[in-house]
């Protein structure tokens, strides 16, 4: 029966002001995330719309499967 460790500050903070800060910056990072995943779409879209220089591929397909395949 040992007793659940518990957390022993070093400092004195008062605990409501940690507690709303926590919040929002985990509040506006969410955000930033979401503004980011909305804006890279866009970005993608008008990229394909111009194709005046279209990027290569980020993923290159395998050549080698088929010999990883033949070797087992």
């Amino acid at each position: 029966n040992r007793r659940p460790s518990v957390y022993l500050p070093t400092r004195e903070y008062p605990s409501d002001q940690i507690i709303v800060t926590e919040k929002t910056n985990i509040l506006l990072r969410y955000l930033h995330q979401q503004w980011d995943k909305k804006n890279a779409a866009k970005k993608r879209e008008q990229e394909q719309g111009e194709g005046d220089s279209p990027a290569p591929p980020r993923k290159i397909a395998r050549t080698d499967s088929q010999e990883m395949n033949e070797d087992s």
